[in-house]
């Protein structure tokens, strides 16, 4: 093993112990492996038990072949405790748990670990996909594993590469139908092989396969038109809205100007009056002063401007005419007459 590739180990190593000692925090005991529970063989693993508080003594069980113990003190209030496998190989392979020792006695366990070894088998199998390793969502696809010896298990592995894979899925047959093929299905794909007798070594990994899923032209195409036909859609109902807006600004105007007009006729018409007669009646009824009706009153037509500015009001007073002229109006000097003169 390289000194990058130690380096990268510790890494990942390190980063889990943390993720673990951090995930909850409740003391409920529980196991695991780093870098993963899946080792090639020759490989190095560290298993971490975690423990309630209180614990005095901490003790790793492999419960194959034979079963075999390694115990360890826990130091103060440590509650995590971690056991080295410097380099696995098939006897190290098998079922793990972590028992401790509390208030005088071994009181509780964790769950299970299962440590896979691979590389025991030498063969290497092949994993292909039909139709394509390149798909669009929403399709079928089927992965085959095929070894070159004769297995009754078959496991596809998801991720993590083939030192280390994650997500593992064991079947009794080599074809992996994987149907409905959503976008976060892509990734790289591996594949093993092992008998049912010793279901925890496997064969050597196939060849990584990435499956690649991608959305189709056609897809794509329906995708931006239904978008475009959306936006489209909702331009012509903004403007729909405006013009509604607008008619209905347009009608209102319409209605106060009419109102104006007709409030500025009738005050058009009411300052508006008709040609004045005016009087000049004597009230003189002496016998030998009396002058015909149609001499004692003359009547003058004012005309009216067509857009009056103002009114004004004047009061007539008449005079005694000279002599020799013939009185047109009353000799009563307090005699008026009231007209109305409109000036434009």
């Amino acid at each position: 093993m390289g000194p990058g590739l130690a380096l990268l180990l510790g890494l990942v190593a390190a980063l889990e112990e943390v993720t673990w000692a951090h995930r909850a925090s409740s003391s409920s005991p529980c196991i695991w492996a780093v870098p993963g529970a899946v080792i090639p063989n020759g490989s190095s693993v560290r298993i971490f038990c975690r423990v309630p508080p209180g614990v005095t003594a901490l003790r790793l069980y492999h419960g194959e072949p034979g079963g075999r113990w390694h115990e360890r003190l826990p130091e103060g209030a440590q509650d995590v405790v971690n056991f080295s496998l410097p380099k696995v190989t098939q006897l190290d392979a098998g079922k793990y748990f972590c028992d401790y020792w509390k208030q005088r006695s071994w009181t509780g366990q964790t769950e299970l670990l299962e440590l896979v070894v691979t590389g025991i088998y030498k063969d290497q199998p092949s994993l292909t996909a039909h139709p394509s390793a390149q798909t669009v969502p929403g399709g079928n696809l089927t992965l085959q594993c095929q070894p070159v010896s004769r297995y009754d298990t078959y496991i596809l592995c998801r991720g993590g590469g083939d030192s280390f894979p994650q997500d593992c899925s064991p079947q009794s047959h080599s074809s992996f139908l994987i149907s409905f093929v959503s976008l976060d299905q892509a990734g790289p794909y591996t594949c093993y092989a092992t008998q049912s007798i010793s279901p925890h070594l496997w064969t050597l990994p196939s060849n990584p396969l990435l499956l690649s899923v991608k959305l189709s032209l056609d897809v794509s195409t329906a995708i931006v038109a239904s978008a475009a036909a959306a936006f489209l859609l909702l331009v012509l109902l903004l403007l729909l809205l405006l013009l509604c807006l607008r008619r209905r600004r347009g009608k209102r105007s319409m209605s106060r100007g009419a109102a104006y007009d007709g409030t500025k006729g009738q005050m058009r018409h009411e300052s508006s009056s008709p040609p004045v007669l005016i009087h000049g009646e004597s009230e003189d009824h002496d016998a030998q002063g009396a002058e015909p009706e149609a001499a004692r009153q003359r009547d003058t037509l004012v005309p009216l401007a067509e857009a009056p500015q103002e009114v004004t009001y004047a009061q007539l007073h008449p005079v005694r005419p000279r002599a020799g002229v013939a009185p047109l109006l009353s000799q009563d000097p307090e005699a008026c007459v009231y007209a109305t003169l409109t000036l434009s």
